[in-house]
């Protein structure tokens, strides 16, 4: 039975406003558009009225207040809901999230191994022990343990395991039991009180030592003066004593440290290299890189989300392979800035072009994955002496009118909004922003991979989520408008504008078990010219990389090495695609 118009008009701004609180009414919103889509047609002319349009406007503006947030991802509530440095981990080590502040107390980085540098020496053997619990191997849940911050100076903290329902192993949680003091605080103890910086300086001691004689060590003071300066502060702050002092000082720490960054997806380069670049209109364009230092450079181009953090074995098998992945942000993406200014993809290309001018490279292999492809197959057609051969993990979805029709529900709703709604997309994605502050990276990677079982596998390995984390965070760092023009781009564009005018080989890695791919795929992007190949990768999904290292490290070799034609030629086949 046919729904009446105004009746899924109902249906959509009921799951629209339900949306803003939970998953289920993000996933019934989309059905809903989806069942209005195959009713009355994108191109009708009922499809986006005004009366629907002013309901979804008073949604957009309360998204554009200061609407609270709930952190239901346990992951990220257990570093989020505390005032004090905690970061989460998983049960190889590696940093899976972590605070602000947490990075430089101890002395790590999302998506890299934490190591145990910040552990005082006797702690050792009782945090061994609650990992080990957390993997089933002992029944210690629970430890006090003493850690050192990059200071040196020493602290206690909280050792426990998290168990999350839907991730194979148990995670591991280390919060700091002492606050942090942040410049916040005194900011808001001199406006507050009328503090001077002398006095400030002295309540933040006086938190960190307690006792006057360390004040009076640090401050290089007599104890006469440090008592005066005392009393000043509790005249000004109208406490009584050191403790009620301390407790007042205690409780602004505490509102500092949760005010600093609960709306954020903050991003971190997980493997540290990253650089910055200055652009000829100033905006800041970054670029990092993994593998072998000064190995065959290849320059990574990635799509909606990138595949910088590879695990260490990976790592290594570039590096035994001699190849130097640079890994640029994309406009909009990371540490990179965008502008409105310019359509994504020519603002792509001229960043890409950018880099390489900046660091000497050309003739060098280029990889992309997925919506990648555009900015580094233009910017070849483009710059023709700034590449020697082209890799691409995985397919568009405006390929052909068969691959629009192989795509999965959610995937192909999305791309008709994109098409013929923008304004709707852009709520959608805002929408979507604020469900992954809300329930963390889960909420995309779930929707992002769920028709594809080895992606599902890897998102719920411990490990890989690890790493895919920081990779989502490179996503919506600076708000859902990346995202946006990411997916606008590649409705607005198709391969064939000027795949003709590339000159150097192109080879694709189809993963086969990605979106019903099928032999039919291969062929439209065979068509798109003589020089390209096409290779099906057997049991993998989008998330390729992680799930056949060895291969992407051997492809990489041959995408770096001196005939990529010949090589590429030898791969091509997609015969193990129905």
């Amino acid at each position: 039975m046919i729904m009446p118009q105004r009746e899924l008009d109902l249906d959509i701004l009921s799951a629209s406003w339900r949306s803003l609180t939970d998953a289920d009414g993000y996933d019934r919103m989309l059905a809903a558009w989806d069942r209005k889509i195959t009713a009355v047609g994108v191109s009708s002319q009922g499809f986006f009225d005004r009366i629907l349009s002013r309901q979804l406007m008073a949604i957009d503006d309360l998204l554009s207040s200061e609407l609270e947030l709930k952190i239901e991802d346990l992951v990220e509530a257990a570093v989020r809901n505390t005032p004090v440095p905690a970061m989460v981990l998983s049960p190889e080590g590696r940093v899976v999230t972590l605070n602000v502040g947490a990075d430089a107390f101890y002395g790590v980085t999302q998506g890299a191994m934490a190591g145990t540098e910040w552990l005082r020496e006797d702690s050792h053997a009782n945090f061994t022990a609650v990992r080990s619990s957390a993997q089933g191997l002992g029944n210690t849940s629970y430890a006090i343990v003493r850690v050192v911050d990059c200071a040196g100076n020493e602290h206690l903290a909280e050792v426990y395991s998290l168990d999350v329902r839907g991730h194979e192993r148990a995670y591991t949680v280390i919060r700091s039991l002492e606050l942090e003091w942040y410049p916040e605080v005194s900011a808001n103890l001199s406006q507050a009180f009328g503090l001077t910086e002398a006095e400030t300086e002295v309540c933040r001691l006086l938190f960190r030592h307690r006792e006057l004689d360390g004040i009076v060590a640090e401050r290089g003071s007599t104890t006469h003066t440090i008592r005066s300066q005392i009393k000043q502060i509790f005249a000004k702050t109208e406490v009584a004593s050191r403790v009620d002092l301390v407790r007042m000082l205690g409780l602004l720490c505490a509102r500092a440290a949760l005010g600093r960054d609960a709306k954020s997806m903050q991003y971190v380069d997980p493997l540290g290299n990253e650089r910055i670049l200055h652009r000829s209109d100033r905006r800041r364009l970054a670029y990092t890189w993994t593998g072998a230092e000064a190995g065959r450079p290849i320059l990574f181009v990635h799509g909606e989300i990138p595949y910088f953090a590879l695990p260490e074995t990976t790592r290594e098998m570039l590096v035994s392979r001699n190849i130097k992945l640079i890994c640029l942000s994309m406009p909009g993406h990371g540490n990179s800035d965008g502008t409105a200014d310019l359509p994504q993809i020519e603002d792509g290309v001229a960043a890409i072009a950018e880099l390489c001018e900046h660091l000497g490279l050309a003739r060098i292999g280029g990889l992309a994955s997925y919506s990648g492809q555009f900015c580094l197959s233009r910017a070849a057609a483009d710059h023709p002496k700034l590449f020697s051969a082209l890799m691409i993990i995985g397919f568009p979805w405006n390929l052909s009118e068969g691959r629009w029709r192989r795509m999965p529900l959610t995937h192909r709703t999305l791309c008709s909004l994109i098409l013929n709604a923008p304004p709707v997309f852009e709520l959608v994605a805002r929408i979507a922003q604020r469900r992954m502050l809300e329930e963390g990276p889960d909420f995309y990677l779930h929707r992002a991979f769920a028709e594809v079982p080895p992606d599902m596998q890897s998102v719920r390995d411990p490990e890989i989520q690890a790493l895919l984390r920081p990779a989502c965070r490179h996503l919506a760092n600076q708000g859902h408008m990346a995202y946006v023009r990411e997916e606008t781009m590649v409705a607005s564009h198709g391969l064939s504008e000027w795949f003709w005018r590339i000159e150097v080989p192109v080879h694709y890695l189809i993963p086969a078990e990605a979106e019903n791919a099928c032999r039919a795929d291969c062929a439209d992007l065979k068509a798109l010219g003589a020089n390209v190949t096409a290779e099906a990768v057997a049991s993998t999904g989008e998330l390729l990389p992680y799930q056949s290292p060895a291969l992407f490290a051997d492809r990489m070799a041959a995408l770096g090495g001196d005939d990529p034609a010949a090589d590429f030629a030898q791969l091509d086949g997609c015969a193990i695609l129905p």
